[in-house]
Protein backbone atom coordinates (compact mmCIF):
# COMPACT_ATOMS: atom_id res chain seq x y z
CA UNK A 1 0.00 0.00 0.00
CA UNK A 2 2.75 2.75 1.15
CA UNK A 3 4.59 2.67 -2.35
CA UNK A 4 1.39 1.80 -4.74
CA UNK A 5 -0.17 5.03 -2.87
CA UNK A 6 2.60 6.84 -4.47
CA UNK A 7 1.34 6.03 -7.98
CA UNK A 8 -2.07 6.28 -7.68
CA UNK A 9 -3.80 10.10 -8.78
CA UNK A 10 -6.36 11.50 -7.56
CA UNK A 11 -9.53 9.62 -8.87
CA UNK A 12 -7.88 6.72 -6.85
CA UNK A 13 -8.46 8.79 -3.42
CA UNK A 14 -11.62 10.43 -4.39
CA UNK A 15 -12.94 6.81 -5.16
CA UNK A 16 -11.45 5.01 -1.79
CA UNK A 17 -11.70 8.10 0.39
CA UNK A 18 -14.12 10.80 -0.96
CA UNK A 19 -17.49 8.14 -0.80
CA UNK A 20 -20.19 7.15 1.67
CA UNK A 21 -18.97 4.93 4.44
CA UNK A 22 -22.11 2.92 3.15
CA UNK A 23 -21.35 1.37 0.14
CA UNK A 24 -23.86 0.99 -2.64
CA UNK A 25 -27.26 -0.22 -2.26
CA UNK A 26 -26.76 0.97 1.55
CA UNK A 27 -28.59 3.97 1.33
CA UNK A 28 -31.95 3.04 2.82
CA UNK A 29 -30.10 2.80 5.88
CA UNK A 30 -30.44 7.08 6.00
CA UNK A 31 -34.13 6.76 4.15
CA UNK A 32 -35.65 4.39 6.64
CA UNK A 33 -33.27 5.40 9.86
CA UNK A 34 -31.16 2.81 12.51
CA UNK A 35 -33.57 1.02 14.22
CA UNK A 36 -34.76 -0.43 10.86
CA UNK A 37 -31.11 -2.28 11.15
CA UNK A 38 -32.23 -5.62 12.63
CA UNK A 39 -30.55 -8.42 11.33
CA UNK A 40 -29.90 -10.83 8.82
CA UNK A 41 -27.43 -11.60 6.20
CA UNK A 42 -27.88 -8.60 4.43
CA UNK A 43 -27.11 -6.29 7.70
CA UNK A 44 -23.74 -8.65 8.03
CA UNK A 45 -22.87 -7.80 4.26
CA UNK A 46 -23.48 -3.84 5.00
CA UNK A 47 -22.00 -3.91 7.99
CA UNK A 48 -19.05 -5.87 6.30
CA UNK A 49 -18.72 -3.42 3.98
CA UNK A 50 -18.33 -0.55 6.22
CA UNK A 51 -15.62 -2.11 8.11
CA UNK A 52 -14.01 -2.72 4.68
CA UNK A 53 -14.11 0.98 3.80
CA UNK A 54 -12.53 1.84 7.19
CA UNK A 55 -10.13 -0.65 7.64
CA UNK A 56 -8.83 0.76 4.06
CA UNK A 57 -8.88 4.30 5.04
CA UNK A 58 -6.90 3.52 8.20
CA UNK A 59 -4.65 1.79 5.54
CA UNK A 60 -3.78 4.63 2.98
CA UNK A 61 -3.57 7.10 6.10
CA UNK A 62 -1.11 4.40 7.83
CA UNK A 63 0.86 4.18 4.49
CA UNK A 64 0.71 8.42 4.59
CA UNK A 65 1.69 8.59 7.96
CA UNK A 66 4.86 6.00 7.35
CA UNK A 67 6.31 7.91 4.74
CA UNK A 68 6.19 11.38 6.74
CA UNK A 69 8.04 10.31 9.24
CA UNK A 70 10.90 10.32 6.39
CA UNK A 71 10.41 13.91 5.71
CA UNK A 72 12.74 16.11 6.97
CA UNK A 73 11.83 18.82 9.78
CA UNK A 74 12.25 21.42 7.10
CA UNK A 75 9.64 20.05 4.82
CA UNK A 76 6.96 19.60 7.23
CA UNK A 77 7.17 22.66 8.68
CA UNK A 78 6.21 24.06 5.13
CA UNK A 79 2.74 22.82 6.25
CA UNK A 80 -0.05 25.77 7.24
CA UNK A 81 -0.91 25.27 11.11
CA UNK A 82 -3.89 26.95 11.00
CA UNK A 83 -5.29 24.24 8.51
CA UNK A 84 -4.77 21.65 11.40
CA UNK A 85 -8.14 22.57 13.04
CA UNK A 86 -10.35 22.18 10.03
CA UNK A 87 -8.14 18.96 9.60
CA UNK A 88 -8.94 17.78 12.90
CA UNK A 89 -12.53 18.59 12.73
CA UNK A 90 -13.04 16.31 9.41
CA UNK A 91 -11.11 13.47 11.00
CA UNK A 92 -13.45 13.57 13.93
CA UNK A 93 -16.81 13.97 12.04
CA UNK A 94 -15.43 10.94 9.64
CA UNK A 95 -14.47 8.80 13.09
CA UNK A 96 -17.18 9.55 15.01
CA UNK A 97 -19.67 8.77 12.20
CA UNK A 98 -17.80 5.51 11.02
CA UNK A 99 -18.33 4.77 15.02
CA UNK A 100 -21.85 5.21 14.80
CA UNK A 101 -22.38 3.27 11.50
CA UNK A 102 -20.98 0.08 13.23
CA UNK A 103 -22.26 0.23 16.45
CA UNK A 104 -25.52 0.49 14.91
CA UNK A 105 -24.97 -2.12 12.88
CA UNK A 106 -24.13 -4.27 15.73
CA UNK A 107 -26.71 -3.87 18.22
CA UNK A 108 -29.12 -7.11 16.36
CA UNK A 109 -26.38 -9.30 17.17
CA UNK A 110 -26.37 -8.04 21.15
CA UNK A 111 -29.15 -10.28 21.57
CA UNK A 112 -31.47 -6.84 23.28
CA UNK A 113 -34.77 -6.07 23.81
CA UNK A 114 -36.50 -5.22 20.95
CA UNK A 115 -37.35 -2.07 22.53
CA UNK A 116 -34.04 -1.41 24.08
CA UNK A 117 -32.31 -2.09 20.43
CA UNK A 118 -34.46 0.37 19.21
CA UNK A 119 -33.92 3.15 21.91
CA UNK A 120 -30.49 2.63 21.68
CA UNK A 121 -30.60 2.82 17.78
CA UNK A 122 -32.94 6.25 17.73
CA UNK A 123 -30.18 7.66 20.18
CA UNK A 124 -27.35 6.57 17.34
CA UNK A 125 -30.00 8.46 15.33
CA UNK A 126 -29.61 11.36 16.70
CA UNK A 127 -25.79 11.70 17.23
CA UNK A 128 -25.38 10.84 13.57
CA UNK A 129 -27.48 13.36 12.24
CA UNK A 130 -25.97 16.00 14.25
CA UNK A 131 -22.53 15.08 13.01
CA UNK A 132 -24.10 15.07 9.54
CA UNK A 133 -25.37 18.25 10.36
CA UNK A 134 -22.26 20.00 11.69
CA UNK A 135 -20.26 18.24 8.32
CA UNK A 136 -22.85 20.09 6.07
CA UNK A 137 -22.53 23.32 8.37
CA UNK A 138 -19.08 23.34 8.49
CA UNK A 139 -16.85 21.16 5.94
CA UNK A 140 -17.59 23.06 2.70
CA UNK A 141 -15.72 26.20 4.40
CA UNK A 142 -13.14 23.80 5.70
CA UNK A 143 -12.37 23.13 2.33
CA UNK A 144 -12.48 25.87 1.03
CA UNK A 145 -9.53 26.80 3.15
CA UNK A 146 -7.84 23.70 2.24
CA UNK A 147 -8.65 24.32 -1.37
CA UNK A 148 -6.88 28.22 -1.58
CA UNK A 149 -3.58 26.24 0.02
CA UNK A 150 -3.48 23.82 -2.71
CA UNK A 151 -4.48 25.84 -5.72
CA UNK A 152 -2.30 28.63 -4.87
CA UNK A 153 -0.27 29.46 -7.93
CA UNK A 154 1.64 32.24 -6.82
CA UNK A 155 5.79 32.08 -6.70
CA UNK A 156 5.83 31.07 -2.51
CA UNK A 157 2.65 28.85 -2.75
CA UNK A 158 2.50 25.87 -0.22
CA UNK A 159 3.41 23.26 -3.52
CA UNK A 160 6.36 25.49 -4.96
CA UNK A 161 8.17 25.40 -1.84
CA UNK A 162 7.59 22.13 -1.21
CA UNK A 163 8.95 21.01 -4.65
CA UNK A 164 11.96 23.07 -4.32
CA UNK A 165 12.99 22.17 -0.48
CA UNK A 166 12.35 18.63 -1.64
CA UNK A 167 14.63 19.13 -4.56
CA UNK A 168 17.19 20.76 -2.65
CA UNK A 169 17.11 18.11 -0.24
CA UNK A 170 17.00 15.11 -2.55
CA UNK A 171 20.00 13.85 -4.88
CA UNK A 172 17.57 12.15 -8.22
CA UNK A 173 14.10 12.35 -9.53
CA UNK A 174 12.91 9.55 -6.71
CA UNK A 175 13.68 11.42 -3.67
CA UNK A 176 12.31 14.91 -5.36
CA UNK A 177 9.04 13.41 -6.71
CA UNK A 178 7.90 10.99 -3.10
CA UNK A 179 9.00 13.78 -0.65
CA UNK A 180 6.63 16.37 -2.63
CA UNK A 181 3.96 14.05 -3.18
CA UNK A 182 3.82 12.86 0.78
CA UNK A 183 3.17 16.35 1.32
CA UNK A 184 0.55 16.87 -1.26
CA UNK A 185 -1.10 13.50 0.33
CA UNK A 186 -1.44 14.69 3.87
CA UNK A 187 -3.79 17.23 2.47
CA UNK A 188 -5.63 15.00 -0.01
CA UNK A 189 -7.09 12.40 2.13
CA UNK A 190 -8.09 14.96 5.02
CA UNK A 191 -9.89 16.30 1.62
CA UNK A 192 -11.52 13.52 0.75
CA UNK A 193 -12.56 12.32 3.44
CA UNK A 194 -14.69 16.18 3.86
CA UNK A 195 -16.35 14.91 0.46
CA UNK A 196 -17.17 11.49 2.33
CA UNK A 197 -18.82 13.41 5.00
CA UNK A 198 -20.52 16.00 2.52
CA UNK A 199 -21.57 12.90 0.24
CA UNK A 200 -23.56 11.34 3.80
CA UNK A 201 -25.04 14.86 4.64
CA UNK A 202 -26.58 14.67 1.21
CA UNK A 203 -28.28 10.80 1.34
CA UNK A 204 -29.43 11.72 5.27
CA UNK A 205 -32.95 13.29 4.46
CA UNK A 206 -32.76 14.70 8.22
CA UNK A 207 -29.92 16.83 7.49
CA UNK A 208 -30.80 20.29 5.89
CA UNK A 209 -28.37 20.46 3.19
CA UNK A 210 -29.96 21.72 -0.16
CA UNK A 211 -27.13 22.78 -1.91
CA UNK A 212 -25.19 19.54 -1.35
CA UNK A 213 -24.70 17.96 -5.44
CA UNK A 214 -23.53 21.22 -6.36
CA UNK A 215 -20.98 21.86 -3.24
CA UNK A 216 -19.70 18.13 -3.56
CA UNK A 217 -19.72 18.47 -7.43
CA UNK A 218 -17.34 22.00 -6.79
CA UNK A 219 -15.25 20.17 -4.32
CA UNK A 220 -14.38 17.15 -6.65
CA UNK A 221 -13.54 19.82 -9.30
CA UNK A 222 -11.25 21.70 -7.11
CA UNK A 223 -9.19 17.95 -5.93
CA UNK A 224 -8.63 17.13 -9.55
CA UNK A 225 -7.18 21.02 -10.02
CA UNK A 226 -5.00 20.32 -6.89
CA UNK A 227 -3.33 17.33 -8.30
CA UNK A 228 -3.25 19.13 -11.53
CA UNK A 229 -1.47 22.09 -9.78
CA UNK A 230 0.80 19.53 -8.56
CA UNK A 231 1.60 17.96 -11.51
CA UNK A 232 2.65 21.06 -13.17
CA UNK A 233 4.50 22.25 -10.13
CA UNK A 234 6.67 18.99 -9.70
CA UNK A 235 6.81 18.52 -13.90
CA UNK A 236 4.97 15.33 -15.80
CA UNK A 237 8.14 14.16 -16.99
CA UNK A 238 9.70 13.85 -13.43
CA UNK A 239 6.61 12.35 -12.45
CA UNK A 240 6.08 9.53 -15.24
CA UNK A 241 10.05 8.51 -13.91
CA UNK A 242 9.90 8.23 -11.01
CA UNK A 243 5.86 6.12 -11.02
CA UNK A 244 7.56 4.32 -13.48
CA UNK A 245 10.79 3.27 -11.27
CA UNK A 246 8.26 3.14 -7.86
CA UNK A 247 5.86 0.56 -9.73
CA UNK A 248 8.53 -2.07 -10.58
CA UNK A 249 11.78 -1.04 -8.40
CA UNK A 250 13.73 -3.68 -8.93
CA UNK A 251 13.29 -4.10 -12.79
CA UNK A 252 15.06 -2.92 -15.79
CA UNK A 253 13.99 -0.26 -17.16
CA UNK A 254 14.44 0.75 -20.73
CA UNK A 255 14.36 4.55 -21.78
CA UNK A 256 14.74 7.10 -24.93
CA UNK A 257 17.73 8.77 -24.45
CA UNK A 258 17.93 12.69 -26.69
CA UNK A 259 19.37 15.56 -26.22
CA UNK A 260 17.88 19.05 -26.07
CA UNK A 261 17.61 19.57 -30.20
CA UNK A 262 15.41 16.22 -30.10
CA UNK A 263 18.53 14.08 -31.88
CA UNK A 264 19.17 10.28 -30.23
CA UNK A 265 22.40 9.05 -27.81
CA UNK A 266 24.02 6.09 -28.69
CA UNK A 267 26.92 4.30 -28.10
CA UNK A 268 29.34 3.90 -30.68
CA UNK A 269 31.75 1.06 -30.11
CA UNK A 270 34.39 -0.61 -32.51
CA UNK A 271 37.52 -2.71 -32.62
CA UNK A 272 39.03 1.26 -32.65
CA UNK A 273 37.05 3.36 -30.47
CA UNK A 274 34.35 3.41 -28.26
CA UNK A 275 32.59 6.84 -27.26
CA UNK A 276 28.90 7.84 -27.05
CA UNK A 277 27.26 10.13 -30.21
CA UNK A 278 24.99 12.22 -29.37
CA UNK A 279 22.88 13.89 -32.63
CA UNK A 280 22.18 10.30 -33.93
CA UNK A 281 19.05 10.79 -36.26
CA UNK A 282 18.64 6.98 -36.59
CA UNK A 283 19.45 5.28 -33.88
CA UNK A 284 19.62 1.45 -33.35
CA UNK A 285 18.58 1.06 -30.05
CA UNK A 286 17.77 2.28 -26.49
CA UNK A 287 19.41 2.48 -23.11
CA UNK A 288 18.16 0.48 -20.19
CA UNK A 289 18.57 1.45 -16.57
CA UNK A 290 18.73 -0.39 -13.37
CA UNK A 291 19.54 -0.16 -9.79
CA UNK A 292 22.86 -1.69 -8.88
CA UNK A 293 23.86 -3.75 -7.32
CA UNK A 294 19.82 -5.74 -7.11
CA UNK A 295 17.63 -4.86 -4.00
CA UNK A 296 15.11 -6.69 -2.65
CA UNK A 297 11.60 -4.74 -1.99
CA UNK A 298 11.97 -4.75 1.56
CA UNK A 299 15.38 -2.79 0.88
CA UNK A 300 13.64 -0.25 -1.72
CA UNK A 301 13.49 3.21 -0.31
CA UNK A 302 10.85 5.63 -2.04
CA UNK A 303 12.44 8.72 -0.34
CA UNK A 304 15.77 8.52 -0.92
CA UNK A 305 17.87 8.17 -4.38
CA UNK A 306 17.69 5.23 -7.04
CA UNK A 307 21.91 5.58 -8.65
CA UNK A 308 21.31 3.05 -11.61
CA UNK A 309 24.01 1.54 -13.87
CA UNK A 310 23.08 2.64 -17.87
CA UNK A 311 23.33 -0.20 -20.91
CA UNK A 312 22.64 -0.22 -24.04
CA UNK A 313 19.46 -2.04 -24.62
CA UNK A 314 21.15 -4.28 -26.92
CA UNK A 315 23.91 -5.39 -24.94
CA UNK A 316 23.17 -5.34 -21.20
CA UNK A 317 26.96 -7.09 -20.44
CA UNK A 318 28.24 -3.09 -20.88
CA UNK A 319 27.87 -0.36 -18.49
CA UNK A 320 28.31 3.59 -18.98
CA UNK A 321 31.49 5.08 -17.26
CA UNK A 322 33.41 8.21 -17.48
CA UNK A 323 37.03 7.07 -18.80
CA UNK A 324 38.32 6.26 -21.91
CA UNK A 325 40.24 8.95 -25.01
CA UNK A 326 36.85 9.94 -25.30
CA UNK A 327 35.45 10.94 -22.19
CA UNK A 328 32.57 8.64 -21.61
CA UNK A 329 32.71 4.93 -22.92
CA UNK A 330 31.16 1.75 -22.05
CA UNK A 331 32.75 -1.07 -20.42
CA UNK A 332 32.32 -4.68 -19.33
CA UNK A 333 30.27 -5.04 -15.92
CA UNK A 334 31.62 -6.69 -13.18
CA UNK A 335 30.76 -10.23 -13.01
CA UNK A 336 29.72 -9.99 -9.51
CA UNK A 337 26.25 -8.57 -9.64
CA UNK A 338 25.94 -8.72 -6.09
CA UNK A 339 28.34 -6.03 -5.22
CA UNK A 340 27.95 -2.60 -5.72
CA UNK A 341 28.98 -1.06 -9.36
CA UNK A 342 31.55 0.99 -10.15
CA UNK A 343 30.02 3.01 -12.67
CA UNK A 344 26.31 4.56 -11.17
CA UNK A 345 24.63 7.93 -12.44
CA UNK A 346 21.83 9.76 -10.25
CA UNK A 347 19.44 11.56 -12.40
CA UNK A 348 17.82 14.82 -11.83
CA UNK A 349 15.37 17.34 -13.39
CA UNK A 350 17.18 20.69 -14.11
CA UNK A 351 14.61 22.67 -11.56
CA UNK A 352 11.29 21.75 -9.86
CA UNK A 353 9.15 21.20 -12.91
CA UNK A 354 11.75 20.78 -15.74
CA UNK A 355 10.98 18.30 -18.19
CA UNK A 356 14.95 17.77 -18.59
CA UNK A 357 17.43 16.12 -16.26
CA UNK A 358 21.28 16.77 -15.59
CA UNK A 359 23.34 12.87 -14.90
CA UNK A 360 25.74 13.08 -12.21
CA UNK A 361 28.05 10.21 -12.08
CA UNK A 362 28.26 8.05 -8.71
CA UNK A 363 31.75 6.49 -8.51
CA UNK A 364 32.55 3.62 -5.19
CA UNK A 365 35.68 2.33 -6.81
CA UNK A 366 37.72 4.15 -8.81
CA UNK A 367 39.60 6.39 -6.46
CA UNK A 368 36.44 9.13 -6.83
CA UNK A 369 38.70 10.90 -9.26
CA UNK A 370 35.98 11.48 -11.25
CA UNK A 371 32.88 11.72 -8.89
CA UNK A 372 30.78 13.70 -9.23
CA UNK A 373 31.30 14.64 -12.76
CA UNK A 374 28.29 15.47 -15.20
CA UNK A 375 27.33 14.71 -18.31
CA UNK A 376 27.57 17.09 -21.01
CA UNK A 377 26.80 17.25 -24.66
CA UNK A 378 29.87 18.83 -27.00
CA UNK A 379 31.15 19.13 -30.67
CA UNK A 380 33.40 16.85 -31.93
CA UNK A 381 34.44 16.72 -35.26
CA UNK A 382 32.98 18.35 -38.44
CA UNK A 383 29.06 18.04 -37.41
CA UNK A 384 29.30 15.66 -35.21
CA UNK A 385 28.81 15.55 -31.47
CA UNK A 386 29.16 13.55 -28.51
CA UNK A 387 28.81 12.98 -24.68
CA UNK A 388 31.96 14.13 -22.26
CA UNK A 389 31.67 14.94 -18.75
CA UNK A 390 32.81 18.17 -16.77
CA UNK A 391 33.33 18.64 -13.21
CA UNK A 392 30.12 20.21 -11.52
CA UNK A 393 26.87 21.32 -13.28
CA UNK A 394 26.20 24.96 -14.50
CA UNK A 395 22.63 25.15 -14.49
CA UNK A 396 22.76 27.81 -17.55
CA UNK A 397 24.18 25.38 -19.86
CA UNK A 398 21.26 23.75 -21.49
CA UNK A 399 23.93 21.10 -23.05
CA UNK A 400 24.30 19.25 -19.88
CA UNK A 401 20.35 18.43 -19.38
CA UNK A 402 18.72 15.25 -21.56
CA UNK A 403 15.01 14.22 -22.46
CA UNK A 404 14.50 11.11 -20.68
CA UNK A 405 11.72 8.83 -21.63
CA UNK A 406 11.07 5.58 -20.51
CA UNK A 407 10.02 2.66 -23.12
CA UNK A 408 11.57 1.26 -26.17
CA UNK A 409 12.52 2.80 -29.01
CA UNK A 410 10.77 2.19 -32.45
CA UNK A 411 13.78 1.18 -34.40
CA UNK A 412 11.62 -0.82 -37.27
CA UNK A 413 11.43 2.11 -39.59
Amino acid sequence: MTTSLLVTGGIFILSNVGKSILGKGAGWVFDQGLASINGGSDNDKIRQDIANVLTEVKQIETSVASLSNQLSDTLLQLRKDDLGTYISDIETYYSTIGDIMQEAFDLPSKNLADSVRVSQAQSLQSRLDDRLQASADNVPGYLDQINAFLNDASASSFLKQAAQQAFDESEDFLGYFTKTKVMALNYWVAYAKGISLLQMALDNPKVNFEEGSYTISRHNANFLAQEQNFEDTVGQESITLAEGIISNPLDTHDFIWRVHSGLYIEALRSDEENWIGSNVEKPTFSWSMFNGPPITIDQFDPTGSYPVVLVPSDNQDRMLCVGGQYGLQVQDQWPDKTVTPSCRWLIKPRYPGADRFSFKFDDNYAGGEYNGSYIVDVPYEEDTRMLNFVDALHNEDGNQFFNVTLGLLDVSS
